[in-house]
């Protein structure tokens, strides 16, 4: 296929060139091969008729087969099978993308055309007309064929011509397409389309030889010799080339291409060095001898176990060595003669066999000498594998013997010394071999070497000769071996350094890997060996990650190990495939007739073998390599899944922490080109951790499934961290830099959207040929394309490829709408899995870099299966979150904490709404993950806020700690944030509620979050102006404002936004001074806010304003100036209506509490707010008689207000009290008002109402004893006004004409009794009561006047009156709190002064006064009324009357156990203000009295259960749905006390539950002794405890009473008075006898025989508290674990509770005994079910000696005695035949059902008797 002929072609030679048979007798070929044109035709441009092989018969039967097949075509027969059949197997044999593809050179055409060729006028013209037509056969497999070809210089016009490059040797195998036909009508269209459109160029050549001028050159002028020489003078050959021949020709066909190829220099010095080496051979040859001059110094002569054996001596294997090594670095070993080699592994077997003799102790003898004997045996066994893997290819090159022989002195070096010094330590049985090391460790360094070079050798030779499995499996044992041993975990505890040691475990698991590759049927026992020694591994990621690449991150041997057999097996370089491509073997001598059958045979197999792979579809080659692989991952990955489910983190075996191991060093090299398999390793990891969550069959637990979440958390995490890293390989490129990097980034943009196209992907140019041409350099860069590691890992990556292109392309080829680019694509790939080295051939390299090649690899990563499945992993996690397990709730929380941790942005809005509806879990733990999974989604994407604002507010009020503080700190980030002001004041009243909590944690939280948001100081920088900083106060004055509005009407807000000031303004606050200041200049700019013209914004914002100031005056009085203050007077003027309250209330109260702190105020100005003041009176007064909210209390504010302004002003006389007495006048004028209406004058209940309210809030106020003179001037002088004007008679005011006493208390409060009593209506009498109760806070001493006490007692004693009992509990209150401040007032100055205010302290704290003596006698004399109202309805009544008693307890006015019940029933109050304050006294009495308050615990138990049952209509021990013990509080209490003290609540609790059978009260569907019981076993069932004495004490005390005494009483009395036959009526079966009748009872009998009614109701429920004591019993050693052997000394560990054992299971079997008692059938088998239970112990078998453990156990939990150590447990045998059960603490689990009653015996009806040695 040359170009055109050109005419003038023989113008451009100075000489004629010669013709062939001139040129013959100078040519070597001579005396080489006869040239005859019948054997090798002449060259020619035109296809020639290729010689036939085959000899006359051969011809004959193939032209009549073909006949046969011409004759099916002409005839008419439908159905030619045969001819079917062979045409479809010659289309098979013609695949296209089976045939390999030629590419020549253009050629110029010869100058002289040689003898007998045609013309060259018609070597591209027209056939001649003498060329043989096509048979019908051949024409039919024309048409039916698709073929197509190129011609010399042309190209695809698919493929680009910037990527396509000429190969990179000119190929010289001649071509054998075929000549073009004349293009026909057939169904070869696309083919001979191709063909025929092609154009032919001119060849370059020729053309530049006819248009260039030449000039003369030397000449070589050759005498003719003639056409042909005598025929006689040439040796014909019939014989062909042997296939021995053909093989060796095409192994070494590297050998024999680069001899021709080197240079003359080269060449000549590859002569040398053969030569060299043929005289050394022959050198130790003669020397070998003994009596030879030369013998000692090339030989030496050792003592071996039988005999003494001459072997070469060091100088010897170096000489060597050195020969060796020069000609296998020229290349030229293998041309070394046969014999020669083999001679050159008999020197060195000598030395291999003494070395595997050597003495096996190491530390007898000479060490130094054993080490040079084993240096020498390694150094003989490295140069005959040398020789092995670069000689010849002959079998008696590899004999297996040798090999045998080396392994064994490999495996003797190892075991006897290599081994044995690596797991020897500093300290210990080895230490003498660690000394040893230690003196010797060059030398043993030498030999560490050396074994590593025979490992790579083996290596190497496994990869070339088919080894037998004698010699394969020890050098598994060996690979093994080194592998998993142990090695120190430091340089220090090492014998040899650690980083050789892992070096040389590196070259065995190379071998190990090269015999998994090339052989299959070795790979499942490698498997399994690797797999088996697992338990070997250290554990600890410092100590186990010792292989280390230059490139990746430390990971373990084994897991690279791991990743290597899966890349092998997923590549196409095992034996069999190796073999495949073979067409022969090695030819034996000729005089070996038998070897010579035997190899010919082998050879047929390999030939046949060969056409078998050839016929393969790679396609299908790619798809089993691909399912090796996976199979291998499979393996691999079910037995870590199985063997880490069954071991703990703790375990022995810690297998589990081995699986995190595994699966962080995968995570670790994901992605990088290195480690392709890591992640089909992870996708079957993956793909078990989700098949065990989803796996709802009882074989997966709990604690698997918590495995698979962590593991499914670690797993995410690592693609998360891989994409991380293959973003910043990204960000690393610059697009500028080259195309190829801006097409990686493009791709890796459309990775990560998920959006990559795949052709793109999968396409010659796409990310997998960046990787495959990169990857020599990425390895290794000094190794050659024979490296297995680098074949393994480009094959695994060819394999990946295309099973990644039938699975995306597969579709389209099935309905035939794939583009002619994919099936090109696929021919091209198909090539690269036949011949890996393809790419390489037929494309450029070009200069990859690292963030190219390592974007590339990822790029491809991120498109794997196991990559894809992130949204999936994130799915399944949030669908575990609503796991009914906590267990598996918290580590879903845990696990997708951790991911979110690495990247936010992962969680979309539907998954984030998802999340959100976690934060109403039950369990606090994953509330509180939760909170913080919430937290980094919002760090990212601050707008989602707007889905969980409103259930993180709800998580204020949170039961739990952690959620709560997990949400006080988010709400603070949220409210600093970019918010909306709504919902900073949202966050701001919510933050409000825990300032007051109980724990000081929470409050010290929430007031340092409200602090960093209100009062955080302002920027002082530079930058920052005036006008800055006033806008910021504004905005922060605003928000307060705000949020006072927001919290009226809320009480518990307002106060706790008084005790933050308070909190962050008092001295002992840590920015005290900076906070006043900032708060001083807050209420300078609302005061300017309430007078200024722009005073704000919105619907009375002054009143807003003001509000915000009163809390301010209340909190703080030094925070505003007398200037400040004089500009509120405006407010308290003109009262017109109530619209006017709002500015009112608040100015009143600034003045009420800044006026006394005021240095001085001017006359003027008091006096005119007291006429302002003054004129409110009436008014406030009507209101509040009016029930109108506020008004009373904004009367007491100005109460207060007169009582304090009026004493300064004092009128025209110094010496005046002109203010004291005009408050006198006001109030005495409403003293004469009154007192008719209590003599009987017609009554107007709003007058009335209007002077109680007065008088009483004054009557509290003002303290007008100080000026008694005054007051009766002013009594009388208001009398006596009144008669004047004729309103009332003398007689009407007969009382206070004549009144001289020196009370003033007492006065108003004999006006206001009589209105108290029941004739009156119910407001007058409820504001009268208020009123006595505010006059007697004046005069504590009037609470203890007999007519006081008796209208207070009235209201107890009556019915229906609840606002009379609110009416009086608030002055009781109110009285109480004042009190309670009075004696912390002198605490606080005890405390802080000490000995310096000494006085202050007994005159404030330990002096009588009528306060002390008031609160004593209301406590004795209401206590009991208090307690009825609090433990009665749960309302704010009880509230109110809680919060009395606690008062009462706190100032220690009554015994505690006079309140210690109530508190502890209270504690279990439904409302949580209730039972927190109660459970907070309740501890501080417990702690101060626990000796003297143990006693009450059992009447407060009781008092707990009334109240649940009557009250809160529960009587239940649990609260649904969280089942949390009502009686938890309780318990808390204890556990901060002493053991002792909580032992023996446990023992008397079981007491009150335990009863006697004749006294039990069986009244009620359901009797109150059921309820009790089970309150209280539910309540013990679910009690957290702490220690496992605790715990021993509670089912030792359970097991007494079920077990000893109770139980077997009752199960007595089931016996004798229920018969058997009668326990089990529905049981019975019909039974008859021999003659027919029934065997049953009859119903006469039956009747006669029943028990009573009432007998078995009493028996029912006997059995029912027993039942659920057992139940109780077995629940708690289940929820702790109590299953294993308890000792005393396990007594003081702490008791491990778990977790994912639900409450509901208690509840669930307590409910379904209470269905005891529905009727008599379930009665009856209640009884029964407890006489089996004390009859049959169903959890364990005891023997003699373990009779007494229990007892022991039980009296030791209980702190009498201490049991022997050795002494036996509760612990049941294994085997032994089972007795009647024995109280124990410990064992199995609740009782189960028995699969058989136990029958009894006959005639021992006495035998469950608990007596004797069958119960304790």
């Amino acid at each position: 296929m040359s170009g055109p002929s050109n005419g003038s072609w023989h113008s451009a030679m100075p000489f004629r060139p010669p013709t062939v048979d001139e040129a013959l007798p100078y040519s070597p070929f001579t005396s080489v091969v006869p040239f005859s044109p019948d054997i090798i035709p002449f060259p020619s441009t035109e296809p020639p008729t290729p010689p036939t092989t085959l000899t006359p018969e051969q011809q004959t039967a193939a032209k009549k087969a073909v006949g046969i097949l011409n004759d099916e075509i002409r005839g008419t027969s439908s159905t030619a099978e045969h001819l079917q059949h062979t045409l479809l197997q010659l289309q098979d044999l013609l695949n296209p993308s089976e045939l390999s593809q030629f590419e020549f050179k253009a050629a110029t055409q010869l100058a002289t055309p040689p003898p007998e060729s045609p013309s060259t006028s018609q070597a591209h013209g027209p056939v001649p007309l003498n060329a043989p037509s096509l048979s019908p056969f051949a024409s039919m497999l024309l048409k039916h064929t698709d073929v197509s070809y190129l011609h010399a210089g042309l190209q695809s016009p698919q493929r680009h011509k910037q990527q396509r490059a000429l190969p990179r040797q000119p190929v010289s195998q001649p071509s054998s397409q075929p000549a073009s036909q004349p293009h026909t009508s057939s169904a070869n269209d696309v083919a001979l389309a191709h063909n025929a459109n092609m154009q032919y160029p001119a060849s370059t050549s020729s053309s530049a030889i006819s248009n260039t001028p030449s000039r003369p050159r030397p000449a070589v002028v050759i005498k003719p010799h003639g056409p042909s020489g005598p025929r006689e003078e040439y040796k014909r050959y019939d014989a062909g080339i042997s296939d021995g021949a053909l093989k060796r020709k095409q192994e070494n066909a590297r050998a024999n291409n680069e001899l021709p190829a080197m240079r003359a220099h080269e060449r000549e010095i590859a002569e040398r060095k053969t030569k060299d080496m043929l005289k050394l051979l022959n050198k130790l040859s003669e020397a070998r001898h003994e009596g030879h001059d030369d013998h000692s110094e090339y030989f030496s002569t050792i003592t071996a176990v039988e005999a003494e054996v001459t072997v070469l001596n060091n100088k010897g294997l170096t000489g060597l060595s050195n020969a060796i090594s020069n000609l296998v670095n020229m290349g030229c070993f293998s041309a070394l003669p046969l014999e020669k080699t083999l001679f050159l592994q008999s020197l060195c077997e000598p030395s291999i066999a003494a070395t595997s003799e050597l003495p096996q102790d190491l530390t007898e003898g000479d060490v130094k000498g054993w080490l040079d004997m084993a240096q020498s045996g390694l150094q003989a066994c490295e140069l005959v594998l040398r020789t092995m893997v670069n000689g010849a290819e002959d079998r008696r090159i590899c004999s297996e013997d040798v090999v045998r022989d080396i392994i064994k002195t490999l495996k003797h070096v190892l075991d006897m010394c290599i081994i044995p010094i690596v797991e020897s330590r500093r300290t210990g049985s080895s230490s003498d071999l660690f000394q040893i090391s230690s003196a010797n460790k060059d030398a043993i360094q030498t030999v560490l070497r050396s074994c590593g070079y025979v490992l790579s050798s083996l290596a190497t030779l496994i990869g070339k000769v088919n080894l037998a499995e004698t010699a394969l499996s020890p050098i598994e044992y060996i690979a093994f071996s080194i592998i998993f041993v142990q090695n120190g975990e430091s340089e220090k505890e090492s014998a040899l350094e650690v980083k050789k040691c892992e070096a040389f475990r590196q070259k065995a698991m190379d071998v190990l890997v090269q015999i998994f590759a090339c052989h299959s049927d070795q790979r499942n026992s490698i498997t399994i060996e690797v797999l088996n020694n697992l338990e070997k591994l250290p554990d600890k990621r410092a100590s186990a990650r010792q292989f280390k690449s230059s490139r990746e991150a430390p990971i373990m041997l084994v897991s690279a190990l791991f990743m290597r057999i899966v890349q092998a097996a997923a590549c196409r370089n095992s034996q069999e495939e190796r073999t495949a491509t073979q067409t022969g073997a090695t030819k034996p001598d000729d005089d070996d007739e038998s070897e010579s059958s035997e190899s010919e045979t082998e050879n047929q197999h390999l030939k046949k073998g060969a056409r078998k792979a050839t016929k393969r579809n790679p396609s299908d080659i790619a798809n089993k390599l691909m399912d090796d692989a996976t199979r291998v991952a499979l393996d691999i990955s079910h037995f870590l899944v199985t063997r880490a489910r069954n071991v703990s983190k703790s375990g022995d075996k810690p297998f589990r922490n081995l699986l995190d191991l595994f699966i962080e060093d995968f995570c670790n090299v994901l992605g990088s080109p290195e480690w392709p398999a890591a992640a089909l390793l992870l996708e079957k990891l993956l793909g078990y951790m989700v098949n065990i969550v989803q796996n709802n069959t009882k074989e997966m637990n709990v604690p698997d499934k918590d495995m698979a979440l962590a593991t499914l958390g670690r797993m995410g995490g690592g693609i998360i961290d891989f994409s991380i890293r293959l973003k910043q390989h990204r960000r690393g490129l610059d697009i500028s830099q080259s195309e190829l990097s801006n097409k990686l980034v493009r791709l890796a943009d459309d990775a990560f959207e998920n959006s990559i196209n795949n052709h793109d992907l999968l396409g010659l140019e796409g990310p997998y040929w960046v990787v495959l041409d990169a990857l020599p350099k990425y390895l290794k860069p000094q190794a050659s394309q024979d490296d297995p590691h680098l074949q393994s890992v480009n094959g695994c990556h060819i394999t990946f490829w295309m099973h990644a292109f039938n699975q995306a392309f597969k579709s389209n080829e099935e309905d035939g709408s794939r583009h002619k680019s994919i099936d090109l694509l696929e021919v091209e790939l198909r090539k690269l899995v036949l011949d890996p080295d393809w790419l390489s051939r037929e494309y450029k390299s070009q200069n990859v870099t690292d963030a190219q090649r390592q974007l590339a690899a990822g790029i491809v990563t991120l498109q794997s299966s196991f990559c894809k499945y992130l949204p999936g992993v994130i799915n399944t996690l949030i669908n575990n979150t609503k796991n009914t397990s906590a267990m598996l709730k918290a580590r879903a929380m845990s696990s997708l904490t951790q991911l979110i941790e690495k990247d936010p942005r992962m969680i979309n809005e539907q998954t984030f709404i998802s999340i959100t509806r976690l934060l109403a879990d039950s369990s606090p733990k994953v509330r509180e993950n939760t909170v913080s999974l919430i937290s980094k989604c919002l760090e990212q994407n601050p707008s989602l806020e707007r889905h969980c604002l409103g259930s993180i507010l709800q998580l204020i009020n949170d039961s739990a700690t952690g959620p709560k503080k997990r949400a006080i700190k988010l709400l603070k980030d949220i409210y600093i944030g970019a918010t909306s002001k709504e919902n900073k004041l949202s966050i701001a009243t919510c933050l409000l509620i825990p300032v007051q909590d109980d724990d000081k944690g929470i409050s010290d939280l929430t007031c340092q979050t409200l602090e960093d948001i209100w009062l955080a100081p302002e920027s002082s920088n530079a930058r920052s102006d005036d006008n800055q900083r006033k806008f910021g106060r504004d905005k922060k004055v605003s928000l307060l404002v705000d949020t006072v509005q927001k919290i009226q009407g809320h009480a518990t807000h307002l106060e706790a936004f008084e005790t933050f000031f308070t909190t962050v303004l008092s001295s002992k606050a840590k920015y005290s001074s900076a906070n006043f200041k900032i708060c001083k200049e807050l209420v300078a700019v609302m005061v300017e806010g309430v007078i200024g013209t722009e005073s704000g914004v919105g619907e009375n914002s002054q009143a807003r304003i003001l509000q915000t100031l009163s809390i301010f005056a209340k909190v703080n009085q030094s925070l505003f100036t007398s200037d400040q203050v004089q500009l509120l007077k405006l407010y308290v003027k003109d009262l017109a209506s109530t619209a006017d309250l709002p500015v009112l209330r608040p100015t009143v109260t600034i003045f009420r509490y800044v006026f006394p702190t005021l240095p001085s105020l001017q006359e003027a100005f008091a006096e005119e707010v007291r006429i302002s003041l003054s004129q409110t009176v009436s008014k406030l007064a009507g209101w509040a008689a009016q029930c109108h909210p506020t008004c009373r209390e904004t009367l007491l504010d100005v109460a207060h207000c007169l009582w304090m302004i009026s004493p300064l002003v004092k009128g025209d006389s110094p010496t005046a009290l002109q203010g004291i007495q005009k408050l006198m006048t006001l109030i005495s004028s409403v003293v004469v008002q009154l007192e008719p209406y209590s003599t009987g004058a017609p009554k107007k209940v709003h007058a009335i109402t209007s002077y109680l309210t007065i008088l009483g809030v004054f009557g509290k106020v003002c303290d007008f004893d100080r000026y008694i003179d005054l007051w009766r001037r002013t009594l009388l002088n208001s009398a006596q006004k009144a008669i004047n004007n004729k309103q009332l008679t003398a007689n009407q005011l007969k009382r206070l004409i004549e009144w001289k006493g020196n009370s003033v208390s007492a006065l108003l409060l004999e006006g206001v009794r009589p209105f108290t009593l029941q004739s009156w209506e119910m407001s007058v009498r409820e504001q009268a009561l208020r009123s006595a109760g505010e006059i007697c806070q004046q005069s504590p001493k009037m609470f203890m006047r007999i007519d006081v006490e008796k209208a207070f007692k009235l209201v107890f004693i009556n019915q229906n009156n609840l606002e009379l009992k609110r009416a009086v509990l608030t002055q009781f209150r109110d009285f109480f709190t004042s009190a309670e401040r009075r004696s912390e007032t002198g605490a606080e100055i005890a405390v802080g002064e000490g000995a310096i205010r000494g006085a202050a302290r007994l005159d404030t704290s330990f002096l009588a006064s009528d306060n002390d003596s008031a609160t004593l006698h209301l406590a004795q004399k209401f206590l009991s009324d208090i307690v009825s109202i609090a433990l009665g309805k749960a309302d704010d009544l009880a509230l109110l009357a809680t919060n009395i008693i606690i008062s009462i307890s706190r100032q220690g006015l009554v015994h505690p156990k006079e309140v210690g019940p109530a508190l502890i029933a209270l504690e279990t109050s439904p409302v949580p203000q209730i039972s927190q304050k109660a459970f907070l006294e309740h501890q501080k009495i417990h702690l101060q009295h626990e000796t003297m308050f143990e006693k009450e615990y059992m009447a407060a138990i009781t008092q707990a259960f009334v109240y649940q049952r009557d009250v809160c209509n529960d009587s239940h021990g649990l609260t649904q749905p969280t089942f949390k013990p009502k009686m938890h509080l309780l318990f808390n209490v204890l556990k901060t006390g002493g053991r002792k003290t909580l032992k023996k609540f446990l023992t008397n609790i079981c007491k009150q539950i335990d009863f006697e059978l004749s006294k039990l009260d069986c009244t009620g569907a359901i009797p109150d002794v059921v309820l009790f019981a089970r309150f209280c076993l539910e309540n013990l069932g679910l009690f957290d405890y702490a220690r496992i004495d605790e715990i021993v004490q509670l089912i030792s005390s359970l097991e007494s009473i079920v077990l000893k005494h109770t139980g077997p009483a009752v199960a007595l009395a089931i016996e004798t008075e229920i018969p058997q036959h009668l326990s089990k009526p529905a049981q019975q079966s019909q039974e008859f006898t021999d003659e027919g009748t029934s065997s049953n009872p009859t119903v006469q009998d039956y009747t006669a025989n029943l028990i009573p009614e009432a007998r078995l109701r009493q028996l029912t429920v006997a059995c029912m508290i027993l039942q659920m004591m057992w139940e109780t019993r077995s629940f708690i050693r289940r929820i702790y674990n109590m299953q294993g052997k308890i000792t005393a000394k396990d007594f003081q560990k702490p008791a491990t509770r778990m977790n994912f054992v639900s409450g509901k299971e208690l509840w669930d079997r307590m409910s379904s005994i209470m269905t005891s008692m529905d009727n008599r059938e379930s009665m009856m088998k209640q009884c029964n079910d407890f006489a089996e239970l004390l009859e049959v112990d169903r959890e364990a078998k005891f023997n003699d000696e373990d009779i007494d453990a229990s007892d022991q156990l039980a009296k030791a939990a209980a702190g009498y005695e201490t049991p022997d150590e050795d002494a036996p447990n509760g612990e049941g045998p294994s085997n032994g035949r089972g007795k009647k059960r024995k109280s124990s603490a410990v064992g199995g689990n609740t009782p189960k059902k028995s699969r058989s009653r136990v029958k009894k015996v006959p005639n021992r009806k006495g035998s469950k008797t608990p007596d004797g040695d069958d119960w304790d």
